[in-house]
This record gives structure tokens, sequence and C-alpha cells, in this order.
């Protein structure tokens, strides 16, 4: 204990100076919206630099893993591009034409937070920009929120600040996707009327009503649900076909019509 007091007194000009810039630091960062998203750009390049070191580490140990993985990825992709014979419920070259699509792998991610955060190793030097959406082979993942040059930062579907267009397949009926549990592979499902019938097992799928994510990306099945006594509407619980624990590579998509469709909803507003 003497030894930590002294040590203390020792460095007790250093300590105080340090004190003080963070002071000014956090009262810069709440007054000022420019300064925020610069200490936040700061903090994501920091952050970003630590965790693809421990990428790279764990990369190498899971080598064996990852390579499978990458494997039977791209036998997925070339049955879709090959396979001509195969019956899709939507046309995939159709329903991604208007989006440019980018690769990026996940360095960092949570998923057991109220506000859940993934950091990729890519950044503004390869086009990210904030409001993209992310997807990985099996379905949704989440929204860029924050970029810098060489590192980007989404906003995971497990999160309180995120709300996704959903529907279910089969019958077109629209809804929306909100996370309000702790639990990492479901989420739930709102604004679907009780005089629609849906059943266990039903397909999830994005809606397609927004500029983020194309129409029919999967989403997951109906574990459960139950009717709500007050308001008319069913409370679904959706099993997520992504397991969001496990996320190694993942897609970036650009809607190439993104900026003309905020254009009309703000003549709208």
């Amino acid at each position: 204990m003497r030894r930590i007091i002294n040590l203390i007194l020792q460095f007790k000009n250093l300590f105080f100076y340090l004190f003080l810039l963070f002071i000014a630091i956090l009262f810069s960062y709440n007054k000022s919206n420019y300064n925020k998203s610069k200490i936040d750009e700061i903090g994501l390049t920091i952050s970003g630099t630590i965790y693809k070191s421990l990428f790279f580490f764990n990369s190498y140990i899971d080598l064996k893993k990852n390579n499978l993985n990458l494997i039977n990825e791209n036998k997925r992709l070339q049955s879709l591009i090959y396979n001509q014979n195969i019956k899709n419920d939507y046309d995939y070259n159709k329903s991604f034409s208007k989006y440019e699509i980018r690769d990026a792998s996940v360095i960092k991610n949570s998923f057991n937070k109220t506000r859940n955060l993934l950091i990729l190793n890519k950044g503004e030097e390869n086009g990210i920009k904030k409001d993209m959406s992310v997807i990985s082979s099996n379905g949704i993942i989440g929204i860029i929120n924050q970029t810098s040059k060489k590192f980007s930062s989404v906003i995971s579907i497990l999160s309180r600040d995120i709300k996704i267009n959903a529907k279910l397949k089969n019958s077109n009926i629209f809804g929306t996707l909100e996370w309000l549990d702790f639990d990492f592979q479901s989420i739930n499902l709102s604004d679907i009327s009780v005089s629609n019938k849906i059943n266990i097992g039903d397909t999830i799928v994005t809606g397609g009503m927004s500029y983020y994510f194309p129409e029919n990306i999967s989403i997951g099945t109906i574990k459960s649900y139950k009717k709500s006594k007050l308001d008319g509407f069913y409370e679904i619980k959706v099993n997520l076909i992504t397991n969001m624990s496990n996320i190694s590579n993942v897609y970036v998509l650009e809607n190439k019509n993104r900026h003309e469709i905020i254009y009309l909803e703000n003549l709208s507003n």
C-alpha cells in the first residue's frame, strides 16, 4: 500500500494532467457534434488496430476451421451461379442489381449487450460508408454506423437502436424486426395483425421497403407466437438463421439509388 501511495505522489502531476485532459475531451465530446464525430473516428481507428491484430492471431489459430467455412461458402455461391436449373423464389441477379457489393472480415463482434456492435477490417479507403447494409452468406447482420479510413463499425441486428422491415416469405405480410431480449439466437417480430394466419416454422425475410437491405434476404423462422391482449397484434419470436456469435466474413451492400430515395423522402416530409 505504501508503494502505491508513493507512486501516486511521485507522478501526481502527470495523473492530474491526465484527469484534466479527460475532462476536457469529455466536455468537447458532449458539446460539439463535429468533435464527437472526430473522437469517435479516432476511437474506431485505435480499437480497430487492436482488434485487427487479435483477429490475425485468432485467424491463424482457427485456420483450418476458417478454410472449411470458405470452401463451403464458395460451393454455395458457385451453385447459385452455375446451376441454372435451380428454381429460386426470386432472381438474385435482379435483387442485387442496384447494389454494389464489397467483402469484409469481422475483427470484433459483441452479442451479449443491449447495443451490440461489430468492427470490420475495411473502411473509407475501401468505399465503405455510413448507412450501408451488412449481410453474411446466410442472412442479415446489421448497418454501418461509423467509419474511419481503414475500419468501420456496424450496428448489429442485436441492438435496441435498430428496427428492420421484414415480411413472411410465403404471404408477403409485413412487420417490424427489433431485438428486445438478450438472446443472440432470436429476435422479435411485431406489427403483424392477428387477422393474419401464421405458423411455427414460417420463414421470415427482409421486406425491401427501405434503402438498406434488398428484398427477400433470409432472417429466420418463427419460433413461437402469441396474441397480444391489448393491441390486436401477434408477439412473435423468430429464430435467426445466422449464428450471430460466430461471424467471420460479411458483405457490405451499397444501394446505388440511395441518395435519390433519400431526396424524394425529404421532399415528402
